[in-house]
């Protein structure tokens, strides 16, 4: 694929098809490694200084540009932030009552529709990094997660841990990430977060940029709900943690992480806290 224009090319290899799926299973290894891994990164992380939007009331804005049916691509109005290069994004600005709840897209499609129905009924919207092989196999899941509003970006192809590979192999796991996020209408092609780490190292950055990433997207509160602590825990940890223009970790693949979304969101409405897709966070 050329560098030139990685977008670009990245859509237009769409044609050529997709590998076939790995299959991905309900508990997928976490993305907050409790080791160090191999390469350190020397990348700063970075808070989104531009105020984002004043949230709408609930259910009265889809949370992100380009939504289907708005007259815009997925690319129009994308905040610059994400367009720019420089370290990773883990906090949005704190000018504005709103947080991201992110999502790892995997696991049991079940858990993906029901999640869906309960952001539905509070006017919530949402980012899902999608596993790239979860989306080959699951397609229609990336569909209604983008018709809902909520943003959809990549999470690499078969999440390996990816500072453990080499720049190679780290290139072709976003790269093929990319193209199954590209094969879903208005998906986005500026969204990507790194799997088997908790921030990018040199080696991801450049190989995230030559899939048209201009920065990689962290957090700041992980509530480890990947480790299945039951959904009191994660909905008091996701609660304890955030502020004004976090950035959350959560995991669609888990059922105590479902179980704990109404009181996520009920608990962000009791502090005047809407939870927004990451691209109207950032603008």
């Amino acid at each position: 694929m050329s560098e030139e224009n990685p977008v670009v090319g990245r859509r237009a290899l769409i044609g050529g098809g997709l590998a076939s799926a790995v299959g991905v299973g309900l508990s997928v290894a976490a993305c907050s490694p409790s080791s160090p891994q191999p390469e350190a990164s020397s990348a700063s992380s970075t808070t989104a200084g531009s105020p984002a939007a004043a949230p709408t009331p609930n259910g009265s804005s889809s949370g992100r540009p380009g939504t289907p049916g708005s007259g815009a691509s997925a690319t129009d109005a994308v905040p610059a932030l994400l367009r720019t290069p420089g370290p990773d994004v883990r906090h949005g600005p704190t000018s504005v009552r709103a947080v991201a709840l992110t999502f790892h897209g995997a696991g049991d499609p079940a858990l993906t529709r029901r999640a869906l129905r309960i952001l539905a009924d509070q006017g919530a919207h949402v980012t899902v990094f999608a596993v790239g092989t979860w989306l080959s196999d699951h397609p229609d899941l990336g569909r209604a997660i983008v018709a809902a509003g909520h943003d959809l970006g990549n999470h690499t192809w078969s999440h390996q841990t990816l500072p453990r590979l080499s720049a190679a192999a780290a290139r072709d796991e976003i790269e093929k990430g990319a193209r199954a996020v590209a094969a879903i209408d208005g998906s986005s092609p500026y969204l990507f977060r790194p799997s088997g780490t908790p921030t990018s190292t040199p080696t991801i950055r450049t190989a995230a940029r030559a899939s048209g990433y201009a920065r990689c997207i962290s957090y700041d509160v992980d509530p480890a709900d990947y480790q299945d602590p039951g959904a009191a825990a994660v909905a008091a940890r996701t609660l304890g943690g955030v502020q004004p223009g976090s950035i959350v970790s959560l995991h669609l693949g888990h059922p105590g992480t479902i179980d704990a979304l109404p009181t996520i969101l009920r608990g962000l409405g009791s502090r005047s806290l809407q939870a927004v897709a990451m691209t109207r966070l950032v603008a």
